[in-house]
């Protein structure tokens, strides 16, 4: 069996973007150290072998924000009655929805983290 470890998140203010995670979504430090000079930082919703972000520092020159390229970063599945309290409190932290649909699946709200990563928050209403 193959599991999604983690996704690479490069960041200007690994404190800032950790916080974000955090008081948006419920994501938690599920790791931080150091190798060598290299600061370590892993948060996600569940545990340490479950998907999550690694969250690295950017060195000058590296891309960060929109690093998926003209898709979206992430997506977040929420249960429905979820959907409306997270887009709520992404606003309140600067992300307010800029994009929301709904269709036969279910409701979705488009948000930006910190760095202009877009997040699609899905609150589907068919069993996947």
């Amino acid at each position: 069996m193959i599991t999604l470890g983690r996704a690479a998140l490069v960041t200007p203010d690994l404190a800032a973007t950790a916080a974000f995670y955090r008081d948006a979504f419920g994501f938690r430090t599920l790791f931080e150290g150091r190798f060598g000079d290299y600061p370590l930082l892993h948060v996600g919703p569940g545990g340490l072998t479950d998907a999550g972000l690694w969250l690295r520092p950017a060195a000058p020159g590296d891309p960060v924000g929109r690093q998926a390229g003209a898709g979206p970063f992430l997506v977040l599945y929420l249960d429905p009655d979820e959907l409306d309290a997270t887009t709520a409190r992404c606003a309140a932290l600067g992300a307010p929805a800029h994009l929301t649909t709904q269709d036969a699946d279910g409701r979705y709200a488009h948000v930006r983290d910190p760095d202009g990563n877009e997040i699609v928050l899905a609150a589907l209403t068919v069993a996947g």
